[in-house]
């Protein structure tokens, strides 16, 4: 039995590598040591004393068996688990954490840009299953491509022949106003798409013009200029057809407003049509890149059979060239761009020459 003068034995720790006395000296890691006998929470050492023996209240763990806290530091939390060793800073991913880019299938100008080229717009989501795109495609293309068919079967079958342009003012009206409502259809169509997907203009790369955007557009332009003078040359042998777009008989004024809005609305409707919406739905349903390319180009170059196959061959290739642009940068503002100046400048040319 002890003897009660005796000094009373120090209480010890049965494991002590686990737990740290309290009257360490804080390191300079450390939080500042409590005032005794209170609690802070939040702080590696929570308690200013040991707990007594036995279980916590509540856990059914005693003190020695909880791990020994480390030292704290703003970077990272004072209570869990400590990271081990070798483990990325920054801990694992939590859901505010985007858990990757944006979708892309893959293909011909969908990796990173290489300096000096404009940055590819992504490609959104498929706004649906593929056989709804495939419809809603089949769709556009009918409402965009069946007049100009219609018109090459009609010229095919001899009805055209010796046809004679009307020059009389109130039906030369009417007759613009219908071919805008047909070219214009398909648009207003893709647009309810587009804003019934929740894609947006966007989706089909027409954001907000940008000055880049019209420096290419009419780099664009000069080179379709090129490119037209050389390929008339080339397929000069397969024919050409001869259309009077501007019957002179008209007034000047009327040919002028004519004029200007044949060559907007060409160069909006066609690009809107045949790059953006129909290129784009293709790449959503993971189409081969020639078929990208090839397909909707195709269908426009045989739009202008009518100027004969000289004149269709050349169209196709020029539409090759935006094809390929498209598909790489996913820009529409540049194509719309160089198509209208180029319609235009024609236009102006025949008005000039008349």
């Amino acid at each position: 039995m002890a003897d009660p003068t005796d000094p009373p034995t120090p209480h010890r720790d049965p494991d002590p590598g686990t737990h740290q006395p309290p009257t360490a000296p804080p390191t300079p890691e450390s939080w500042p040591p409590p005032d005794p006998g209170s609690r802070q929470v939040g702080t590696p050492d929570a308690w200013s004393s040991p707990p007594a023996p036995g279980p916590w209240p509540g856990t059914g763990r005693r003190a020695d068996e909880w791990p020994a806290p480390g030292p704290w530091s703003p970077g990272q939390p004072s209570t869990g688990p400590q990271p081990a060793s070798g483990q990325p800073p920054g801990g694992p991913w939590t859901p505010e954490q985007a858990p990757g880019g944006p979708w892309t299938p893959g293909g011909l100008g969908t990796g990173p840009p290489r300096a000096g080229r404009p940055a590819r717009n992504p490609l959104p989501r498929p706004a649906g299953p593929p056989q709804v795109l495939r419809l809603e495609l089949g769709l556009v293309l009918l409402l965009a491509f069946a007049p100009g068919i219609l018109g090459l079967l009609i010229l095919a079958l001899g009805a055209g022949d010796g046809a004679q342009v009307d020059s009389r003012l109130v039906p030369a009206i009417v007759g613009a106003v219908f071919q805008m409502f047909l070219s214009w259809s398909p648009v207003l169509v893709i647009a309810y798409l587009l804003v019934r997907s929740g894609e947006g203009w966007a989706g089909i790369g027409l954001t907000r013009l940008r000055g880049a955007d019209a420096g290419q557009g009419v780099a664009l332009w000069v080179a379709s200029f090129v490119l037209v003078l050389v390929l008339a040359q080339v397929f000069s042998h397969f024919g050409r057809r001869e259309v009077d777009f501007l019957p002179d008989a008209l007034p000047f004024w009327f040919r002028v407003v004519q004029a200007v809005l044949l060559a907007s609305t060409a160069g909006a409707t066609e690009e809107i049509v045949v790059r953006g919406y129909a290129q784009t739905r293709l790449e959503q349903l993971r189409a081969p890149t020639a078929v990208i390319v090839l397909l909707p180009t195709a269908l426009w170059g045989v739009l202008h059979v009518y100027q004969g196959l000289g004149a269709a061959l050349t169209i196709f290739c020029l539409g090759l060239m935006y094809a390929v642009y498209f598909h790489r940068t996913r820009r529409l503002w540049p194509l719309i761009l160089a198509h209208a100046l180029f319609d235009g400048t024609q236009l102006v040319i025949i008005l000039a020459g008349s």
